[in-house]
């Protein structure tokens, strides 16, 4: 007798609490049928106990959302605990989704008996993300937008190397920064109500971002400014860029000069150009612990540089393949500039064997 009156007991204890839990709850049977919902999930749902008792749980899903809750069921009868999301309707015909965890419930045998299920409304947070997600993809669109006004603007000028890193620095760094920084305000306007405090945590991380972001921004636009060759002289400019690129990167660079005469500013600029460029490879890509550079001039009056790393190196055939909007920031960049000058630009790598970068181009006063 005192074992039923704890038992009664304990169960008016458990009802009390899944009531006042302050989320949805139902019991589902074997056979999914539902046998048991709280007050909260008829609020949610717009349906009576009696229109929810003993009717099978997934009629409520539809294609896919179905399938998901067969195969979840199939996961409590193995004895799996989960969550996942899946749409739903009122019973008035509003949209829900909804995030479910579903525990199995066995008997004293050790026999599957049913489920148990904490269902939560994330209908809100959903539209919110699903809004997110298109801002950010009209932001990317604008982007793209932007990025190809940039490369018509310079179209034609002899300035490939500088128009391709502007537009891929803007791209890749200060607009996908300006993007999510976007959304974090909004993410920000809507705690300062409820969790004022996360709000200011989460402020004070965008304001790291935007200042990391200031910082890249001005190092794009230093590096986009070409030194003064006539005033400093091309071979000092050229040890001083090396001798800053080491310290930065920890890369470990050699420049072997042999120049048997002085280069037209054309030649100087367009080779710095490709020099910097393929050491700005190496320092994002190619996981190089040395570099390798040699810049001569042969009895025909070529120009030759060779540029080599002992970095991770890549398949040639799996870049040539890529469309040239990806490539051209690169290497198509570095190749571009070659024909300019009126030389040829080849490249040999492999995996694990590094890259090779060879310019030759004619010396015209």
């Amino acid at each position: 007798m005192n074992k039923a009156l704890e038992a009664g007991e304990f169960e008016r204890k458990c009802r009390v609490l899944v009531e006042n839990m302050g989320q949805s709850v139902c019991l589902v049977n074997r056979n999914m049928e539902i046998d048991f919902v709280n007050d909260k999930l008829l609020e949610m749902s717009g349906y009576t106990r009696g229109e929810l008792l003993g009717r099978k749980a997934r009629t409520f899903f539809v294609g896919m959302d179905r399938a998901i809750s067969g195969a979840e069921f199939k996961n409590r009868l193995r004895g799996k605990s989960s969550t996942y999301a899946v749409s739903a309707k009122t019973k008035q015909g509003k949209d829900l989704f909804l995030s479910l965890t579903g525990v199995p419930l066995f008997d004293r045998r050790g026999k599957f008996n049913g489920s148990f299920v904490i269902i939560s409304d994330i209908t809100e947070r959903k539209k919110l993300h699903d809004k997110l997600e298109e801002r950010a993809e009209e932001l990317e669109r604008e982007v793209e937008k932007r990025t190809g006004q940039l490369v018509e603007l310079y179209r034609g000028v002899a300035v490939t190397e500088e128009r391709n890193r502007l537009a891929q620095e803007i791209h890749d760094g200060l607009a996908q920064t300006l993007a999510t920084s976007l959304l974090k305000i909004e993410f920000c306007g809507r705690l300062l109500k409820d969790n004022p405090e996360k709000a200011k945590g989460e402020l004070s991380k965008l304001r790291n971002t935007l200042a990391k972001s200031i910082k890249a921004t001005r190092q794009v636009i230093f590096e986009l400014r070409l030194p003064k060759f006539h005033r400093t002289g091309f071979t000092t400019v050229l040890r001083q860029y090396l001798e800053e690129f080491c310290k930065k990167t920890g890369i470990s660079c050699n420049l072997d000069l042999k120049l048997d005469e002085s280069l037209p500013v054309k030649i100087q600029v367009g080779i710095y150009r490709i020099i910097r460029e393929a050491m700005n490879n190496v320092r994002k890509h190619s996981l190089a612990k040395y570099v390798n550079i040699g810049l001569r001039t042969d009895k025909e009056r070529n120009l030759e540089l060779r540029i080599e790393d002992n970095g991770k190196g890549f398949g040639l055939n799996r870049v040539s393949t890529r469309n040239k909007h990806a490539r051209g920031f690169g290497l198509t960049g570095m190749e571009e500039q070659a024909k300019l000058l009126g030389g040829t630009f080849n490249i040999e790598s492999e995996r694990r064997r590094g890259t090779k970068i060879k310019v030759k181009v004619p010396v015209e006063e």
